[in-house]
């Protein structure tokens, strides 16, 4: 699964308090590297906490990160609809720079999914991705994703307005 052969101890599990700090350098370092997200400020280290506390308590997502060697490399998200919707999930994925290209995505997506399906019976996954995020796209098609249209102008990411293409997946 990774390309260097070194050996990392790899670990997908449920977000925890004592993940501050690295969690808090993840975001911040995806902020840096003008990341396809949505985020595009710099957290500090109580947003973070805040951001953190209601994660781990939310009842209607699932989250999961990625850890290697202790640090946060990844975090991945599904999140129930609700109203009427209880049956449908959204998907969001970040993955540190220099993890990318490893089959890391593809691994966090799959268990992410796996698991809120069967959390919250989802029948359907839903996401969002950047028309430029190339790697993502054709990530998420590998993982059984379809586009179903574009968004132009959806979301405003540093003073541009950027398409967004959304892709569904049927269970």
């Amino acid at each position: 699964m990774i390309k260097n052969n070194q050996k990392q101890k790899i670990i997908i599990r449920p977000p925890k308090i004592s993940d501050l700090d690295s969690s808090l350098e993840m975001i911040n370092s995806l902020v840096e590297e003008k990341a396809m997200l949505t985020v595009q400020k710099k957290s500090t280290h109580k947003e973070e906490e805040k951001y953190l506390k209601g994660i781990i308590k939310e009842k209607e997502a699932l989250h999961l990160f990625l850890i290697i060697d202790g640090k946060v490399a990844g975090s991945a998200k599904v999140s129930k609809l609700g109203n009427g919707r209880n049956h449908i999930g959204e998907l969001g994925i970040s993955l540190r720079r220099e993890y990318r290209g490893m089959g890391l995505g593809k691994n966090l997506s799959k268990t992410i999914m796996e698991k809120a399906i069967k959390k919250f019976k989802l029948k359907i996954i839903i996401l969002n991705v950047f028309k430029k995020n190339k790697t993502a796209y054709y990530l998420y098609k590998k993982l059984g994703f379809k586009e179903v249209g574009v968004i132009k102008g959806e979301v405003k990411y540093y003073n541009k307005y950027e398409d967004v293409i959304t892709m569904v997946k049927y269970i």
